[in-house]
C-alpha cells in the first residue's frame, strides 16, 4: 500500500502536465472541429461542415500531398541510414567517442539555428551553388523552385536526425550478445552476412520504433516550413501543419483548422497502427 502510494505521488505530477497540455487540449480541438470558432464571435455548432469542407478543398488535398511527399523523402532515409552509422560507430576503434559525438552533434542544434545555416547554404549565392559553379554547373534555386524546395527541407531534417535516431539503434546494438557474432564467425560468416541474419533482427522492435517516432515527426514538422520557405513556393512546401497554422492563427478560422488537425492525427494513428501490424507479422 505504501509503495503505491508513493508511486502515485511521483506520477501526480506528470500526470498533471499530461492533462494539462496534451489530453484537455486535444478533447478541446476535438470540440472545436464540430464548430465555426474565430475568437471574436461565439461558438456555432456546425456538426461534420468542417470536415465536409476539408475534404472538397484544392488547399487541404494540395497540403496533404506535400505532408506525404516529405514523409516519403525523409522517413526511409531516417530509418536506414542511422542504423549503418550506429554499426559504424558501434566498432572498437580508438576516438571512437569523438565520431559518435561529431554524428550527434546536429541533433544539438536548434531546428531555427539549423533552417538560418542550411537558407543561406541554400542562396544563389550560397555554399552549394558556389561548389556547383565550381564544376561548370548552373546554379540551383534550392528553395525557390518548386520541384527542389521540399527535396531541399528534407535534406535539412535527415542532416539533423541521424545523429539523433543512430543513438537509438547504438543502444540495440550494444544489446546485442557477442556471443552470436563470434559464432557466426565460426560458421565462416562475413561481416555483412553477421549483420543481415543477427543484427537487423535483434533491431526489429527499435526499426519500428524508429518509424513511429520519425513518422510522427515528419507529418507534424512546421519550423523549417515556417523559416527556410513560408510554405512555398506557390504552396509546395505547404504541409498539413503549416495549412493549420495558417488557418487557425492567420484566417483565424480555429473550427476549421481543427477538424484538419484531426484528420492529421487520424492519418498518423493508422500509420502508426499499420507499422505494428507489420512488426507483428515479421515476428511470428
Amino acid at each position: 500500500m505504501y509503495k503505491a502510494r508513493t508511486a502515485w505521488l511521483f506520477l501526480i505530477p506528470t500526470g498533471v502536465l499530461l492533462l494539462t497540455f496534451s489530453i484537455i487540449p486535444a478533447v478541446a480541438a476535438l470540440g472545436l472541429s464540430f464548430t465555426n470558432y474565430n475568437v471574436f464571435q461565439p461558438i456555432e455548432w456546425v456538426g461534420i461542415e468542417n470536415f465536409s469542407r476539408a475534404f472538397s478543398d484544392d488547399d487541404f488535398w494540395n497540403a496533404l500531398w506535400n505532408t506525404f511527399y516529405y514523409w516519403i523523402l525523409v522517413t526511409p532515409a531516417l530509418i536506414v541510414i542511422p542504423v549503418f552509422l550506429a554499426i559504424l560507430v558501434n566498432q572498437q576503434l580508438m576516438g571512437i567517442k569523438v565520431y559518435r559525438l561529431i554524428f550527434y552533434f546536429p541533433a544539438l542544434v536548434s531546428v531555427v539555428v539549423t533552417a538560418i545555416l542550411w537558407t543561406w547554404m541554400f542562396k544563389s549565392d550560397g555554399l552549394f551553388n558556389a561548389a556547383l559553379h565550381s564544376i561548370g554547373i548552373n546554379p540551383v534555386d534550392w528553395l525557390t523552385d518548386k520541384f527542389t524546395a521540399m527535396p531541399s527541407l528534407a535534406i535539412v531534417t535527415v542532416w539533423q536526425g541521424l545523429g539523433y535516431y543512430m543513438l537509438f539503434y547504438l543502444a540495440g546494438l550494444q544489446s546485442v550478445s557477442k556471443d552470436l557474432y563470434e559464432a557466426a564467425e565460426l560458421d565462416g560468416a562475413g561481416f555483412w552476412a553477421k549483420h543481415i541474419y543477427i543484427t537487423f533482427p535483434s533491431l526489429k522492435p527499435i526499426i519500428f520504433f524508429v518509424t513511429v517516432v520519425s513518422t510522427m515527426s515528419a507529418f507534424k514538422e512546421f519550423t523549417l516550413m515556417l523559416t527556410m520557405t513560408a510554405g512555398g513556393p506557390i504552396g509546395s512546401t505547404t504541409t498539413l501543419v503549416y495549412m493549420i497554422f495558417e488557418k487557425a492563427f492567420t484566417d483565424l478560422e480555429m473550427g476549421y483548422a481543427s477538424a484538419v488537425s484531426t484528420i492529421l492525427f487520424v492519418i498518423i494513428l493508422i500509420l502508426t497502427l499499420i507499422n505494428k501490424r507489420a512488426l507483428d507479422t515479421t515476428q511470428q
